[in-house]
């Protein structure tokens, strides 16, 4: 099986970089001696890079005066005593973010970053050589080490950790040079393992197509919303599975304390996934040579304004799942999550949908499929509502027939449901006495 490079076992192991600095200055006692001025600390909001004209040692992430690469305002971000707590933008001017630039990859967003992360990009939708480009690779240490993997198997260029929030907007994120670190490790563009909220951003740009074993985005065990985005891989456009996270420990305390009760066990935590068009933008799109979306089944995926390029497979369920999961909501249109479909499920060289796992219910109203085939129109549409269970073949649907319990529902478009309106209340008018 294809997908069966996952790791059994996983653990989480939470690794934070410990950044400290001293502020200090010189003023006046009322004896006329110097002492220290105490800092006074502006809780840091916004930060500015540019790749062209910035500089990691002279600069102060200033607007007038930016850091030259992300690397350097990421570890800014770290050291910083205070945030503010609505979060913190990171802005990117045009420019290539490579390792000629100052960046040391991955970049990661670190875990003991708690206030709300945006990194917004420049002139998108020309090109990543005129927009902003993250562009590079290292070692994923944090995957590996979720996934209990080897090391060197696994290769990012951006990296969002566990518990972060973090949101990307207009960025081009992958690397421009082929991924040849080995024969067995695997790459991703993002590693998206916390909150991530994506809009009109590319990942998997570039000459990473000479490598087999490449992901546009990896979501192990987190949320990914993405708007308007553009996914490249070889082994999948976008790749989601159940992992396990072990609870962090209660602090210690100096004073006498009851004896310390036994950590819960670790719990396993399926991935969301949800793709779609964002306002004023184009469809996502998602073009890999091998599976489009692939997930271990446990996924909450809801997709919507996509556009599947042509892959062997559109979504599929097939990825050895790593821990025990339960069946994920997966919905195409109409379904739990009240997708309005308008995906365009069309040009798969073996089929759209494949379903392995038993107990799979996959709505997918209002969708373009391959026309003439299995029942669909001549424009690609199914005009009636139809179900398709275990043993369906073709190139639209297919469920194992061992898939028992499993289905997939396609039909026109749902109708919307109206939002009753509140009609205003009237005030009884008081009866002259």
């Amino acid at each position: 099986m294809h997908s069966a490079w996952l790791p059994r076992a996983f653990f989480l192991v939470v690794a934070a970089v410990g950044v400290t600095g001293l502020v200090s200055g010189v003023g006046c006692t009322r004896y006329g001696k110097p002492g220290p001025i105490p800092p006074t600390l502006t809780p840091l909001s916004a930060i500015y890079v540019n790749a062209r004209t910035g500089s990691d040692t002279s600069g102060n992430g200033s607007q007038s005066n930016p850091y030259k690469s992300l690397t350097k305002a990421v570890a800014v971000l770290t050291a910083a005593k205070s945030l503010s707590t609505t979060g913190v933008a990171i802005n990117l001017s045009v420019g290539n973010y490579d390792v000629a630039n100052g960046e040391k990859f991955p970049i990661a967003i670190p875990l003991s970053i708690k206030v709300p992360i945006t990194i917004t990009g420049s002139n998108y939708g020309i090109s990543a050589a005129s927009g902003t480009f993250i562009n590079g690779y290292g070692q994923d240490q944090a995957l590996e080490t979720l996934v209990h993997g080897a090391a060197r198997s696994a290769y990012t260029t951006l990296e969002a950790q566990t518990g972060t929030t973090v949101t990307l907007d207009a960025i081009y994120v992958g690397a421009s040079k082929a991924f040849h670190a080995s024969a067995s490790a695997t790459y991703a563009s993002f590693d998206a393992m916390g909150s991530v909220s994506v809009t009109t951003s590319s990942f998997g740009v570039g000459g990473i197509a000479a490598s087999s074993r490449v992901t546009g985005v990896i979501v192990p065990g987190g949320s990914f919303t993405c708007g308007s985005c553009a996914l490249q891989g070889n082994d999948a456009g976008i790749l989601g599975f159940s992992v396990t996270v072990s609870p962090t420990s209660p602090p210690t305390t100096a004073s006498p304390s009851p004896p310390t009760t036994s950590s819960p066990p670790p719990s396993s935590i399926g991935p969301t996934i949800s793709l779609s068009r964002a306002t004023g933008a184009g469809a996502s799109t998602i073009a890999a040579k091998e599976d489009n979306i692939a997930t271990d089944g446990s996924v909450t995926l809801t997709v919507s304004g996509t556009t599947f390029e042509q892959a062997r497979y559109g979504y599929v369920d097939n990825v050895t799942p790593i821990v025990p999961v339960s069946p994920g909501a997966v919905d195409f249109g109409g379904g739990v999550a009240n997708s309005s479909g308008l995906n365009g499920l069309i040009g798969a060289r073996v089929t759209e949908i494949w379903l392995v796992r038993r107990d799979e219910t996959l709505s997918a109203l209002g969708n373009t499929w391959n026309p003439g085939v299995q029942g669909a129109n001549g424009s690609g549409q199914y005009v009636r509502v139809r179900t398709f269970g275990s043993g369906a073949s073709g190139r639209n649907i297919t469920i194992a027939g061992y898939a028992t319990g499993s289905t997939v529902t396609v039909g026109r478009a749902p109708v919307p449901t109206p939002t009753p309106s509140v009609s205003p209340s009237t005030s009884p008018t008081a009866s002259p006495t």
